[in-house]
Order: C-alpha cells, then structure tokens, then sequence
C-alpha cells in the first residue's frame, strides 16, 4: 500500500466514502500490517480494534503444489472467516489488486452469479480500464486466461461447465474453501 501522498488521500478519501469497518489483507502478515497501519491512521483504527486480519497469502500461490494449495485454501476460509464474525463494509485487498484479490473477487461473484464472462470483465478492469475496454488486444486476452485458469484449476476444469458453474462454486467454497453451509449463508448474508 505504498502509494504517493496524493495517492494516499485519494485512497483515504474513498475509505471514508465507502465507511470501511473491516478489511482483509491478503498480502502481509503482522509485521506487514504494522507497517501499513503507521502510515494510514483509518487502517491503524482498525487495527487497533481487531477488524483487521493479515492472512499473508503467498503472492505466486501454486494450484498444482497440493500442500501450498491446502494452505492457500484454509487462509481463504480463514479471511471468509473472519468477514462472517465482523460487520462491514468490507475492503479485501493485496499489493497490487490483481491475483490474490483478483481470485477472492472472482469467486466472491460467481457465488453471487455472475458469469464467466463478467468475471473476466472485471478481473481485466484491475489491470486498468484500458486492458477491459479493449476486448481484443491479445495482452487482454492472455491477462484474461489467468483468471480463467485459476478458476478452471480450483474448479477441476469445470469452468466450461455453464449449466452448472454457480453450483460448482459453491461446492468449491463448501468441500475446497471447507465453510459450512451455515457459515456460506451467513457469508452471503454479510455480503449483500
């Protein structure tokens, strides 16, 4: 989160427009969070408040790894969590918003229905507005794939499975994530 200072007022300007009370970092563990929260005193309130959790996700998680995807998943249940025993608005963020957040955001959509394409819509906006409007830009399109293979991975190459890719994520989110049906109704719940 180190951004310039006019970046940095900007970024608070929205935090307070948004009336953030939760945020889950994907990127730093406690030492991180520290760091963060000595130059952001909204960040270091919530801190100091445990509203604030540090899941420390590895920035090249490895699908294919079973052990660091084992890990990768219980941090996500971890985070999803952590959102269900606090009350929002919620802010989930990394360091450059695109792979860890690009992936919690991916399957935070299809469990509320958003389709495939959508999904690859948005994750192309984290790169930049330029990156979503231009469909046909060969870098949009492998930028595209990367979401499309995380998903692809985590769902057992179901993605293209249309009819049943919402069913599908939400088993993700029971039998890989590991949520309860009770916790993936309070997490929906939480969510709306």
């Amino acid at each position: 989160m180190s951004m310039e200072p006019e970046g940095d007022r900007a970024y608070d300007r929205l935090v307070s427009e948004a009336k953030i009370a939760c945020v889950i970092n994907l990127a730093d563990g406690e030492s991180g969070l520290q760091t963060t929260a000595n130059s952001l005193p909204w960040y270091r309130e919530l801190l100091k408040n445990d509203k604030v959790i540090g899941l420390d996700i590895r920035f090249l998680f490895d699908f294919e790894d079973e052990k660091e995807y084992r890990i990768f998943r219980e941090k996500l249940k971890q985070g999803f969590q952590f959102i269900i025993s606090h009350d929002g608005p919620y802010l989930v963020h990394c360091n450059a918003g695109t792979d860890r957040t690009g992936f919690v955001a991916a399957i935070i959509e299809a469990l509320f229905g958003a389709e495939i394409e959508e999904i690859v819509y948005d994750y192309l906006l984290s790169y930049g507005k330029a990156f979503a409007d231009d469909r046909g830009n060969e870098l949009n399109y492998n930028t595209g794939k990367i979401i499309l293979g995380q998903l692809n991975t985590a769902l057992d190459g179901k993605v293209s499975d249309k009819r049943n890719f919402h069913a599908n994520i939400e088993k993700y989110f029971l039998n890989e994530i590991g949520l309860t049906k009770k916790e993936l109704e309070v997490f929906k719940e939480k969510l709306q």
